[in-house]
C-alpha cells in the first residue's frame, strides 16, 4: 500500500496546503485597514509561483511524496533566494543599497514568508499523516 501512495501525485493535498499556508500564514496581516486587499493581491501574484511549483511537483511527485519533509524545505529556502535575487537584480546590484531600498525587501519577506513557510510545513505533515493512515 505504501508503495502505491508514493506513486501518484498528491494533486489535493498540493493546493490544500497552498490554500491554508496562504490564509494562515496571513491572519497576523487581517487586522489592519489593508488586510483583506492585501490577501487577494498576495493571491493573484502568487498564482504564476503555484503554477510553477505545480509543473515541478507532477513531474517529480515520487521524489517528493518519499521525501516530504526535505523537499518542503529545499522549497522554502529555493524560493527566499529566489525573491532575494530578483530583489537585487531588479536594483542594479548590492552597492547601490539605501536604506529605503531595503524596506521593500523587508516587506515582501515579511508578507510572503509566513503563508510560505505555513504551506511547506503543511504538505509534508498531510502527506506523512495520509501515508501513516495508508499503511496502518
Amino acid at each position: 500500500m505504501r508503495d502505491s501512495f508514493l506513486r501518484e501525485p498528491q494533486v489535493e493535498l498540493f493546493f490544500q496546503a497552498y490554500l491554508i499556508g496562504l490564509l494562515l500564514g496571513h491572519l497576523p496581516f487581517l487586522s489592519g485597514d489593508l488586510g483583506l486587499g492585501l490577501l487577494l493581491a498576495k493571491f493573484f501574484y502568487s498564482l504564476p509561483i503555484l503554477f510553477v511549483l505545480f509543473v515541478f511537483y507532477r513531474i517529480k511527485f515520487v521524489s517528493i511524496n518519499s521525501r516530504p519533509f526535505l523537499w518542503g524545505f529545499i522549497i522554502f529556502i529555493a524560493t527566499l533566494v529566489l525573491v532575494v535575487v530578483i530583489f537585487f537584480s531588479l536594483q542594479g546590484g548590492v552597492d547601490d543599497f539605501t536604506r529605503k531600498d531595503l524596506a521593500l525587501l523587508e516587506i515582501l519577506l515579511m508578507v510572503s514568508a509566513p503563508s510560505l513557510l505555513v504551506t511547506c510545513i503543511y504538505f509534508p505533515v498531510a502527506i506523512s499523516l495520509r501515508l501513516r493512515r495508508s499503511v496502518g
